[in-house]
């Protein structure tokens, strides 16, 4: 006998078991907030005690001064016994004694009041992991109900589940296909020639025997081989991870991209880099070389423009790169979908992923027959990143 399925019963069930999420939901938060009550608490002591510290470090150096008065007193009674009396001797050690024993006592209460100062703030740290997890909690009890509430996609940022998905899957393949492409590069060029250099090797050795000459020539053209081998490995290399960043920094590393641009591309490319310091982490800075080496490629590719504008400026939170071509533009959403169903231009899909890892924001901004901009805005750091993420 199969028995009927009363949707309203289920639905009872899912909405008690609603009911008693948000009831559960609505402790959390009693808890958090009690939590916050007692991280504001805890951080007006430290800094309480903080103030405190500021205030015996400031006695302790006085006292060290008046130390070092005393005992240079003491010793220069005690040396010359015949011209100070006893008393003399007496009140002179007396002093330095005192101020010896409120030097003692000032530092063991500095001691104490550092102790308790790093205890408070370890508490501090527990507080803010506690309420950091509580709020993923928080979170995930969200994304739960929306799910029982039938509405997962807006709680999860998702207008479609399967293609969201299927992007993942694509974008998984690229890599993998990116992957093949490397070790073909490499098993058809600089493999190819330095198999061929090796079994010149032994020929060369045999050509000098024979004539001298002849074997110099030979060598020449072996060094040519071993010269492009070497040249392809570097390119792949490059394209893998540009040591010029390291060496050259970032300005001077796009500077050399453009320039390889335009030897073989009829391109009029504008920099207008602001010079790049230390705040702006390595990881970042390998980031927008990427962003603008692959936004390159799809203007190469693409665009037919003529003139492209790169901008790149930066302040203590965010950098701002904008590339701007003149060429023939594009549809944003409609590419954007056809990206999305078919897995073409995974260059645009690399740019966008690396800029959401990143948690930045890129704005596309293009119409057919006036061009292609795209502003991206990213943290500089991954200070940045976190304290975003925290907040």
């Amino acid at each position: 006998m199969i028995r009927r399925i009363d949707i309203a019963q289920i639905n009872d069930i899912i909405n008690k078991i609603i009911e008693n999420i948000n009831l559960s939901r609505e402790k959390i938060f009693d808890i958090i907030d009690g939590i916050r009550k007692e991280e504001e608490n805890l951080m007006l002591e430290i800094a309480s005690i903080k103030n405190k510290i500021i205030k015996v470090i400031d006695e302790v150096d006085m006292l060290e001064k008046l130390d070092k008065k005393f005992r240079i007193r003491l010793a220069e009674v005690s040396r010359d016994f015949f011209k100070y009396t006893e008393e003399d001797i007496k009140k002179a050690y007396d002093e330095a004694y005192e101020v010896r024993m409120k030097l003692n006592e000032k530092k063991n209460e500095e001691k104490i009041l550092r102790e308790r100062r790093n205890h408070l703030e370890i508490q501090l740290k527990k507080m803010e992991e506690n309420i950091k997890n509580a709020e993923k909690v928080i979170h995930q009890i969200n994304v739960a109900l929306k799910y029982l509430e039938g509405d997962i996609l807006p709680a999860l940022g998702i207008d479609n589940v399967e293609s969201d998905m299927l992007l993942g899957i694509k974008i998984l393949e690229a890599q993998e296909n990116e992957r093949k492409r490397i070790a073909r590069d490499i098993h058809d060029g600089p493999a190819q020639y330095i198999a061929n250099a090796v079994m010149r090797v032994d020929f060369c050795k045999k050509i000098i025997e024979k004539d001298i000459n002849e074997g110099l020539k030979e060598l020449f053209e072996l060094k040519e081989i071993l010269k492009r081998a070497l040249k392809e490995v570097r390119d792949i290399i490059f394209d893998l991870r540009p040591m010029s960043l390291d060496d050259l920094g970032l300005n001077q590393t796009i500077h050399e991209l453009i320039k390889s641009i335009t030897q073989e591309h009829d391109l009029n490319i504008n920099l207008k880099l602001k010079p790049i310091n230390d705040e702006i982490e390595p990881i970042i800075q390998v980031a927008v070389f990427r962003i603008v080496q692959e936004v390159l490629n799809n203007i190469k590719k693409h665009s037919k423009a003529k003139n492209v504008e790169i901008k790149l400026d930066y302040g203590l939170k965010y950098l701002m790169l904008v590339v701007k071509d003149d060429g023939v533009g594009f549809d944003v959403e409609k590419t954007l979908e056809e990206v999305k169903k078919k897995g073409e231009s995974f260059g645009l899909l690399g740019i966008m992923e690396r800029v959401k890892q990143l948690q930045g924001d890129i704005y596309i901004e293009s119409q057919k027959g006036i061009g292609t901009t795209f502003k991206i805005k990213l943290p500089v750091n991954r200070k940045v990143l976190k304290d975003e993420g925290e907040n």
